[in-house]
């Protein structure tokens, strides 16, 4: 059987293997390599095929012997395959991955004037989507561009659609976004080509603005099955690839336990972490651990603001991990941005628990003022923030 791969500059958040994993039976590597080694690898007769991305796309291109016709159409190659008598084609089944998530979203791009943020090789593909789906007008925005993120809103404030190709808010650079698809009044569609995290802060911009929006993980995993037809020759049913991505995207998807204190996060999330085959991580652990003293220690000396600055910390380092159990601290919720920390890649479920049943022996602000004044406090944030809940009276702690 013949390996395959996926080659790019970094690709320390690629969900390719798993993907690839779970459509065929082959090894597929991931491959950091520089533009200097790409021409070696290519033709390195171990592999009968490759995945390319960022930032190689374009630069694969001299190396094929043959273009399929959407690769030349478009101008970029996102899958090699080597024949048996040594031809190197090259395909661009991005084009395929793109229809289908704007399909997905049910976002229509006709007779709509379309943002494409990025001029690399995926700005290409899409590009050459919106204006084959019937985009009115596709404009390109890059630093360096005639239209660039200092003249957009003057240029183009009245888009409609608007597609993020660059890899601006790309883990493990979850906190920065290119623009903001709410700063256009009359934005109907954002999309985000990146899919780690689930939900960029590009995509949760728009969600709050009511913006129809997806991140990219359906694109990916459609492309991978046609990625994954042309190395073997084998046609895959539609059906496999919505089962493969709602599985990927099952098992990559954070889970985070909110709730108040004592209301037996810690133990549930070991139980579900042991379970579930996960690594299991505690925020008020990983505080204790980094500030090397106690949380009421912290209160006592340090103060309240003080730790929740340091929360917010502890959580973006938790929350930047993928496919992970994470027991959050009850008062998670008093920090608003913690709440696009925890969204942007995972399912957020709220432990609840009867008030007389709290544990609150060594827990400073359940020891501070009642526990009902707190619970009144938090509740519509709890429930505000949860995707469910599961109610925790049986006695675990």
């Amino acid at each position: 059987m013949r390996k395959f791969g996926l080659i790019g500059k970094k690709l320390g958040h690629s969900y390719s293997a798993l993907i690839h994993s779970k459509f065929a039976d082959y090894e597929y590597d991931l491959i950091e390599t520089n533009e200097e080694d790409l021409e070696a690898w290519i033709k390195s007769e171990e592999y009968g095929g490759f995945n390319v991305t960022i930032p190689y796309k374009k630069t694969v291109m001299q190396y094929c012997d043959e273009l399929s016709e959407a690769a030349k159409k478009i101008g970029a190659v996102n899958t090699i395959v080597k024949t048996a008598d040594g031809i190197i084609k090259g395909y661009n089944t991005d084009y395929y991955g793109f229809q289908y998530l704007i399909e997905a979203t049910e976002i229509d791009p006709m007779g709509k004037k379309c943002l494409v943020l990025g001029s690399g090789g995926a700005s290409l593909t899409v590009q050459a989507v919106l204006t084959d789906m019937g985009a009115e007008e596709v404009i390109v925005v890059s630093r360096g561009g005639a239209v660039n993120y200092e003249n957009v809103h003057d240029v183009a404030g009245d888009a409609q659609i608007i597609v993020n190709a660059t890899p601006v808010g790309m883990y493990p650079d979850n906190d920065r976004i290119p623009l903001k698809p709410s700063s256009f009044p009359q934005c109907e569609g954002a999309l985000d080509l990146i899919y780690n995290p689930n939900k960029t802060k590009f995509v949760l911009d728009a969600m709050a603005a009511d913006i129809p929006a997806s991140g990219g993980l359906k694109m990916l995993v459609a492309q991978a099955k046609e990625a994954c037809e042309i190395f073997t020759g084998i046609e895959i049913e539609h059906e496999a690839l919505e089962n493969v991505h709602d599985e990927v995207r099952r098992e990559t998807l954070n889970l985070v336990l909110i709730g108040m204190p004592g209301a037996g996060k810690t133990t549930l999330g070991r139980e579900m972490a042991e379970n579930m085959g996960r690594e299991f991580l505690d925020v008020d652990d990983m505080i204790i651990e980094h500030e090397g003293m106690s949380i009421p220690e912290i209160f006592q000396s340090k103060g309240e603001s003080y730790f929740r600055k340091v929360e917010t910390e502890m959580l973006e380092k938790a929350c930047i991990k993928s496919g992970v159990v994470i027991a959050a601290g009850g008062g998670i919720v008093k920090t608003k941005k913690n709440y696009f920390i925890i969204k942007q890649n995972a399912t957020i479920c709220w432990i609840k628990r009867d008030l007389d049943k709290l544990e609150t022996e060594g827990r400073p602000i359940s020891q501070s003022m009642p526990v009902e004044k707190i619970y009144e406090e938090r509740k519509d944030l709890y429930a505000k923030w949860s995707d469910y809940f599961i109610n925790n009276n049986e006695g675990r702690d």
